[in-house]
């Protein structure tokens, strides 16, 4: 059976190999032939292209000749000689590429004749115009002879070129037959020596599946088994070697309560040595002592659990006595060998955590109880310092006004008898009176909006424009003021007569700040969408809100620290907070003023700060503090975008309708 095995086997392979080195001499002779046939194939491309240049460098002389002949300027020469001078080089290229073809070496000697006679007559056509004169070169174009060399120099590299496509064909043709058997035969070949060493490998693998399989698979078995072996213990080893030199505490528990493994952090931040905690009822006797029956409930459940679970903070007790605090944590490992549930647990000692958090906690408190404390005494003061000004500021309008009265009966009924200088000094009675009269109706306002108690409504931006704008219309028209208001305005909550004051202070102040220029002031509106976090903590006291595209940022700002500024120059400054709804109408009042710089744009909302003297710029330092608590008692917000000498953009924001 074996020695038949292997006649049959010697058999096959010996056809095999006969069958490829007969195809393999096939191929090489065909191959040979093809590219014979291929070289012969671009060999004629060559030819066709070399014909088709020479035609095209011929007609480069007559356009040559013919620009020369119409112009008599030697540049239109330039294609001319440089066709004369490739003309002979492309001719004996055609020789060369020919050689093998004694009828196109006949017809490339007639074609060179025919070319050598084409030049001669443009050659002389030339010197004629050159010597003499245009209507002489004529003559000899008109003659008709040229254009007779040249059709027959057409007809000879025609005739040339369909030869050469002839042979073109006939040598594609017989690289495609070459091709095609080429293809045919090695197909038959290597169809026959696949069949035939496919039958070999079936002949070869079945004689060697039925020795070694048994052997195979026994050998898989044994090194499975080795690997596997292998494997579990590099596995166990880690992993003991992890609980031991973890960095917290880990025990390992069975489900009868034993406990199997105690690591070394376990013992150094407990005391307890695992000889001394043998099971988890030691354990809970040692550190829990009279608590362990509420503990061991929880250990209980840990033996059914399928998943990590965190079993909370526990007050153990050391072996030295002291009390920590624990977190722990716990995750089954499936079964033993014997059936029970394996258990891991793990600690953290949080002791000095909770104890800085109980401090913090207590800071904490005594911070607020101090803030609220410091908070009641600056409201008191505040109010206490509004009451004392209302009352001096009302309490100075009656001798204020018959002061200003007298200065100006004096003025009328008696100036005949003051000469100049005491005019002017009772003048300057009646001006600062008017002043201080200013002075007093702001403090007023201020005042009262202190202590007012403001019930907001809807109001309609537009109607409140136009009204502040009918307030400040003699200033306008004063300064020939511009204002633009990009209407239609849409509705906000807030109180109606404290709204036209604020919108009326603005535009006020953008027209007063305006140096050479006629003062240019522009209102517009803008809706504002808050997410519900932003809304919540823009309802946070003592915070400064810093809120710009869409974004919030929260500074606590500390006692004489700045307000948070925005980058570069162009400084973005909020000054109010108070608790805003999820959609605000932020309004805009932008002028072509002087500008404020950065650091002093928290200020001019102070009462009485004044940037400028007020002889270059006149007015009481309230304005601006008037539009600040106007705005915050109706629970909105107040802010200033400005640079030094691109003018300023105020806004308020108050809750949408």
């Amino acid at each position: 059976m074996k020695k038949s095995l292997s006649n049959q086997i010697a058999t096959g392979i010996g056809v095999a190999l006969a069958v490829l080195i007969v195809n393999a001499a096939i191929s090489y002779r065909n191959i040979l032939k093809l590219v014979e046939n291929e070289r012969s194939v671009s060999q004629t491309h060559r030819v066709l292209t070399e014909l088709e240049s020479t035609l095209s460098t011929l007609k480069d002389t007559e356009t040559g000749q013919r620009g020369y002949l119409l112009t008599g300027e030697e540049q239109y020469l330039e294609p001319y000689n440089s066709a004369i001078a490739s003309l002979s080089k492309k001719l004996d290229n055609l020789q060369i590429l020919t050689a093998d073809n004694n009828r196109q070496q006949q017809r490339i000697r007639s074609l060179k004749i025919a070319i050598d006679s084409r030049l001669v007559i443009i050659q002389k056509t030339i010197e004629l115009r050159r010597q003499q004169n245009l209507e002489a070169s004529q003559q000899v174009v008109k003659s008709g002879r040229g254009k007779q060399v040249m059709g027959s120099i057409r007809e000879q590299v025609a005739v040339m070129m369909a030869e050469e496509n002839r042979l073109l064909q006939e040598r594609s043709q017989e690289s495609e037959a070459i091709a095609n058997f080429t293809v045919l035969t090695f197909t038959i070949a290597t169809g026959v020596s696949l069949l035939l060493l496919a039958l070999v490998y079936y002949l070869v693998k079945r004689d060697r599946t039925l020795r070694d399989n048994a052997e195979t698979k026994q050998n898989q078995l044994l090194e499975e088994l080795a690997r596997d072996r292998n494997s579990l213990q590099v596995t166990e080893q880690r992993f003991r070697g992890a609980i031991v030199n973890a960095p917290l505490p880990i025990i390992l528990h069975a489900e009868n309560g034993e406990i199997l493994q105690v690591n070394a952090a376990w013992t150094e931040l407990s005391g307890y040595e695992h000889s001394e905690i043998p099971t988890i009822e030691d354990w809970t006797e040692k550190a829990y002592g009279s608590h362990k029956s509420l503990v061991q409930v929880d250990i209980d459940r840990l033996h059914k659990l399928n998943h990590r679970v965190s079993e909370g903070e526990y007050i153990i007790t050391t072996a030295s006595g002291k009390n920590r605090i624990w977190d722990f944590y716990s995750a089954p490992l499936g079964k033993l060998a014997d059936g029970r549930n394996l258990v891991i647990s793990t600690a953290i000692d949080i002791t000095e955590r909770k104890q800085a958090e109980a401090e913090l906690s207590l800071l904490n408190a005594n911070l607020e109880r101090r803030v609220e404390e410091r908070t009641a005494q600056l409201q008191a003061a505040n109010e206490e310092l509004e009451a004392f000004t209302y009352s001096v500021a009302h309490d100075l309008r009656a001798p204020l006004r018959g002061m200003q009265g007298l200065a100006e009966a004096l003025l009328e009924d008696y100036s005949q008898n003051f000469d100049d200088l005491g005019q002017e000094y009772a003048q300057q009675i009646v001006n600062s009176g008017q002043q201080l009269q200013e002075l007093i109706e702001d403090l007023l306002d201020y005042s009262r909006l202190s202590r007012a108690d403001l019930g907001l409504q809807i109001v309609d931006l537009d109607s409140a424009v136009a009204e502040a704008l009918q307030r400040v219309k003699a200033d306008v028209e004063l300064r020939h003021a511009q204002i633009c208001v990009r209407s239609p305005l849409p509705a906000v909550l807030a109180h109606h007569i404290t709204l036209v004051q604020v919108i009326a202070n603005l535009v006020s102040n953008a027209i007063k700040f305006v140096e050479a220029t006629p003062p240019q002031v522009h209102l517009w509106c803008e809706e504002i969408e808050l997410s519900r976090e932003v809304d919540q903590e823009r309802g946070r006291g003592g915070e400064l809100e810093n809120w710009r595209g869409g974004e919030l940022e929260n500074e606590r700002m500390g006692e004489g620290e700045n307000e948070r500024m925005g980058e570069g120059e162009n400084s973005y400054l909020p000054i109010t907070n108070s608790q805003q709804p999820a959609t605000t109408i932020r309004l805009w009042v932008e002028d072509n003023g002087i500008g404020i710089a950065r650091e002093h744009q928290k200020r001019i909302f102070g009462v009485f700060e004044r940037l400028h003297g007020i002889e270059s710029y006149p007015g009481t330092g309230i304005g601006l503090a008037i539009v600040q608590k106007g705005v915050e008692r109706m629970g909105g917000q107040v802010g200033v975008e400005s640079q030094v000498g691109k003018g300023s953009r105020f806004w308020i924001e108050l809750r949408k309708a």
